[in-house]
């Protein structure tokens, strides 16, 4: 793919195609490296386990939300042929 360099400041620099970050799996930090001329960009990976905490805590919340509402759910009368009033 062919593309310019766009002037950032006093530097220069390339726009990369979401479809190509998406390949690559690149998020928010690269490194970026020099070999034989050539500018090699590569993903880094999240540390294991790197906001697992906070995931697992809205998970836990999600639960039991959607266990409140079954319970409700299944607490509706929809006959209410039995109700004497």
């Amino acid at each position: 793919m062919q593309t310019t360099l766009r002037k950032i400041g006093n530097s220069r620099g390339v726009l990369i195609p979401a479809a190509f970050l998406a390949s690559c799996r690149i998020e928010d930090q690269v490194d970026m490296q020099l070999k034989d001329g050539q500018i090699v960009i590569t993903p880094l990976a999240r540390p294991v386990r790197e906001g697992w905490f906070a995931a697992a805590s809205a998970g836990a919340d999600l639960t039991r939300e959607l266990a409140e509402a079954q319970v409700w759910d299944a607490a509706t009368v929809t006959d209410d042929s039995e109700w004497v009033w």
